[in-house]
């Protein structure tokens, strides 16, 4: 299980951008260089941060670039929604009909159950909370508490 380079460069990209100062604006070469993103991989980023409503571009030809909502508006689950819509962690999960076995296999509930867990957890991070370097850990259980009824019985096993 691995964030994509994709999903690593978007968040990236919307990390600096939530460190820009009220009405500041940066180019996406310069977000680019301050993200130590290659730059024609940051700006491929660009138009899908702008369509999911995460990235705003004004000026001339739309090349300066802020957020679209302030930062604690914005969680990281909608940034990597944005850039990998179908993450998950397993092949299984990700696209139930590729695994003959994913109607009965309990391998398949488990990791069902772990992107539950995972998606409900960076619904609950926002860059705010990353750039201000908040305290990120929430509790198995609160976590758990967002999910299906069935989720907690992961809780009890921690």
């Amino acid at each position: 299980m691995a964030i994509t380079r994709r999903t690593d460069f978007a968040v990236r990209l919307m990390y600096e951008l939530a460190q820009l100062p009220a009405g500041a604006t940066l180019s996406a070469r310069d977000l680019c260089e301050v993200a130590d993103v290659p730059e024609n991989f940051g700006v491929s980023l660009v138009p899908f941060l702008i369509d999911a409503g995460l990235v705003r571009a004004e000026g001339y030809r739309g090349h300066l670039l802020s957020l679209a909502e302030a930062a604690s508006a914005i969680t990281i689950g909608r940034v990597v929604r944005a850039s990998e819509p179908e993450f998950s962690v397993a092949q299984c999960s990700r696209d139930p009909e590729s695994c003959s076995r994913s109607e009965y296999c309990g391998v398949h509930e488990m990791w069902t159950h772990l992107d539950t867990i995972i998606w409900a957890h960076l619904d609950t991070i926002t860059l705010a909370q990353v750039v201000s370097d908040e305290p990120l850990r929430l509790s198995l259980q609160t976590v758990a508490a967002r999910v299906s009824d069935d989720t907690p019985v992961l809780a009890e096993r921690a």
